[in-house]
């Protein structure tokens, strides 16, 4: 006989409280009337009996066994005589009737058997009740009832089956003592167990256990898997944040290297990656060392940016004490942004300006400074006579249309050396002019007819007459008006930053133009050397420039001669602390010349310059620029892509609206070296001060189109159109003399 503790019976008193207080009342509401008064107390004597632990009946006791305590005998079983109902509400009873059987120990309500399921209502204690009422005592309420709780689904296994180890083991021994087909194919099973292997363990990792009877999604790079769970179809670009190594060093491992170097001027951001895009050409060089000269090339059809993306490039040198020098303005590009950070602008041009070819310039003024340095001194001045003589030598050039012969460049180094003589009353402060050049030329001279290699003077006069006729077209007539005196504005080498503009000169004289740029060039890249002579003496600081070619293609297309001019302007300007920038259209440009060797000689620019930027540029061009660039098959589909013209649909633009740009407007590739590597392709977008500014506007006179032009139809309309009448009608002609 076993007996229940006192523990227990507390136990289970306190985990039904409820369920007690209502049976104690269905109790004594049976006591108190109605025949069902003997039931209800049999019923509540049951009830007690179970809570006081009342010992089970002894096994094997008989059907007339008679129960502990003297309880009235009762049956359970259907259909027996004096059967007080059936008691189906309780299922934890034993089936009554059985002789000898075991009597199951009464629990505990909410204490189950072990191995039994938790489904419809829990079994209580035997307690006599039968019927109806039996039923609605044992039911618990609604809020004791358990949970009832779906069985768990056996985990599916994700993924391909895998090689058992015994499998492995007979691959790996075909694999090492076989031959031929059987052998790889044995070899190929292991790898690709080994990938499925990795796969496993890599979704097995994935999934997360947190001991719950719940499903789990799958986490993938792209989300969960599943509903809700946040899984994308497209992984959008993360944020990035660009900083040095010693703002980031807490972020490791989750920081990266930039796909650009951060050295130079901000010129945009990448296209694939939107990393920060850094360039100039003097920071690549001193900085960085990137490239091995500070020179640079823009290739790109018009239209497409490359004067902007210049502009930035000169901006940014001017904000790191850099002196830009645009020395030919043509159009002009770089007036406005001069203006802007209060440089010097210098107009030539008819009725603006006059450029002296024989004026010392800034060269020749820090000769006087020069007298304690006698060496340096005659250094300076053996070098202002030679870039005299090889611009007066390139102007008759441009005349002429053809080469000057070897004697007529003595004759004019001769003239400059007699012109500068002592007593002749011309100084570096008050240089001769062209015609004082012409002059001495004619008049001649022992030293002269030497030159020449005259015996006698009419021989002399003979020898010249083709130079006297070249210089007397650059005293007289459109150059005359431009080189025939004293320059008005000299180059201030102290300004921030200096413009020669030279659009006052009609596009059509284009002799005139290239001879006033290679003027220009030559007097600011004199006066650059000038800075360095003053720095290298002690007698000022070093300075350092940035000089600005472009249009390059107008002077190289007057001849072959123009192109030994320029190729001794850009051959030594590393040496002088100068970076330089190139501006053309297309390499085209540089091979339309007439002979291979000045053909030659162009793509030098090209080959010279250590770095490259190409915009749009037609699938043409790329094949010619393939010997001397290469670009990869990615990159020639992306440069030849940004010329792609805008579609040929919408509607006209409203006045006031912004007109769109192409589509490869701002899009640039970044090449360096000579090699197939690929390059750095950007997009450059402009700043709000830069938008402010005006200093990209390079359309102003389109600013006005439509509204302009309309206004001025309809005021010229309005004056030809009759009017009408004082009584409001029309006059003659009817509504077609009213303007709407």
């Amino acid at each position: 006989m076993t007996r229940r503790s006192a523990a227990d019976s507390e136990a289970a008193d306190r985990r039904l409280p409820a369920r007690r207080d209502d049976v104690e009342r269905s109790v004594s509401a049976a006591n108190s009337g109605g025949p069902d008064g003997v039931r209800n107390a049999q019923r509540r004597k049951g009830i007690d009996d179970s809570h006081d632990h009342r010992p089970a009946r002894r096994p094997g006791s008989g059907e007339g066994a008679r129960r502990t305590g003297g309880e009235p005998r009762r049956t359970t079983g259907r259909g027996e005589a004096g059967a007080e109902g059936r008691d189906t509400g309780n299922r934890s009873l034993p089936p009554s009737g059985r002789v000898g059987g075991p009597r199951a120990e009464r629990k505990p309500y909410g204490q189950l058997e072990p191995g039994r399921k938790t489904q419809g209502r829990i079994g209580l204690p035997d307690s006599g009740r039968s019927g109806r009422g039996g039923r609605d005592a044992a039911a618990p309420p609604p809020g004791d009832r358990p949970v009832k709780r779906k069985p768990a689904k056996p985990k599916k296994k994700q993924g391909p089956p895998l090689l058992d180890d015994i499998a492995r083991a007979q691959l790996e021994a075909v694999a090492r003592e076989r031959s031929g087909l059987r052998a790889g194919w044995a070899a190929f099973r292991l790898r690709t167990d080994d990938l499925r292997r990795v796969n496993a363990l890599a979704r097995t990792e994935s999934i997360v256990e947190d001991e719950f009877d719940r499903e789990t999604l799958q986490l993938t790079d792209r989300g969960y898997i599943g509903e809700g769970g946040g899984r994308m179809n497209v992984v959008g670009r993360p944020v990035e944040y660009r900083a040095t190594t010693a703002q980031v060093a807490g972020l490791w491992p989750w920081s990266v290297g930039a796909g650009a170097p951060l050295i130079g001027t901000p010129l945009g951001s990448h296209l694939h990656t939107g990393a920060p895009v850094c360039f100039d050409p003097m920071n690549w060089f001193m900085r960085g060392s990137f490239i091995t000269a500070p020179s640079l090339f823009v290739l790109g059809l018009n239209g497409f940016g490359k004067s902007s993306l210049v502009r930035r490039i000169v901006l940014g040198g001017v904000a790191q004490g850099i002196t830009p020098l645009i020395l030919a303005d043509v159009k002009p590009d770089y007036r406005r942004l001069v203006e802007v950070v209060g440089g010097q602008v210098i107009d030539l041009g008819y009725g603006h300006g006059q450029v002296n070819p024989l004026a010392a310039g800034v060269l020749g003024s820090i000769v006087p400074m020069l007298d304690d340095l006698p060496a340096l001194q005659v250094q300076v001045i053996q070098e202002l006579r030679a870039r005299q003589v090889t611009l007066i030598a390139g102007l008759v050039e441009l005349v002429r249309g053809a080469r000057v012969a070897d004697f007529e460049e003595t004759l004019i180094s001769t003239a400059l050396r007699i012109l500068y003589r002592e007593g002749s009353g011309f100084t570096p402060d008050r240089p001769p002019i062209m015609e004082h050049l012409l002059e001495v030329i004619i008049d001649g001279g022992d030293e002269l007819m030497l030159d020449a290699g005259a015996d006698n003077p009419d021989e002399y006069q003979e020898a010249i007459k083709n130079l006297r006729r070249s210089l007397r077209a650059l005293t007289q007539g459109p150059f005359g008006a431009v080189f025939n005196g004293q320059t008005t504005t000299p180059i201030d080498t102290s300004a921030v930053a200096v413009c020669i503009d030279v659009s006052h000169i009609p596009n059509g004289d284009k002799k005139l133009k290239a001879a006033v740029m290679l003027a220009c060039w030559a007097d600011g890249f004199a006066s650059v050397e000038a800075a360095h002579v003053l720095a290298d003496a002690e007698m000022g600081p070093q300075r350092y420039f940035q000089v600005v070619m472009d249009e390059l293609w107008q002077v190289l297309g007057l001849g072959d001669f123009m192109v030994d001019r320029v190729d001794e302007l850009t051959r030594l300007q590393r040496s002088i602390a100068t970076s330089l920038i190139m501006i053309s259209h297309t390499i085209k440009d540089l091979q339309s010349l007439g002979s291979e060797a000045a053909i030659a000689k162009a793509l030098g620019f090209l080959e010279r310059a250590r770095a490259k930027i190409f915009g749009a540029l037609p699938p043409e061009e790329i094949k010619r620029l393939d010997s001397t660039v290469p670009f990869t098959s990615a990159e020639e589909e992306m440069v030849t892509g940004w010329s792609a013209p805008q579609a040929l649909t919408g509607e006209a633009l409203k006045p006031g609206q912004i007109r769109p740009p192409a589509p490869g407007t701002g899009k640039f590739l970044l090449k360096v070296g000579e090699d197939r590597r690929p390059g750095i392709p950007f997009h450059m977008n402009f700043t709000p001060s830069e938008q402010e500014s005006g200093i990209h506007e390079t359309n102003q006179r389109f600013s006005e189109f439509g509204g302009t032009a309309e206004g001025a139809m309809d005021y010229e309309m309005d004056e030809e159109a009759p009017t009408g009448g004082d009584d409001g009608t029309a006059g003659p002609g009817g509504d077609e003399g009213n303007v709407a």
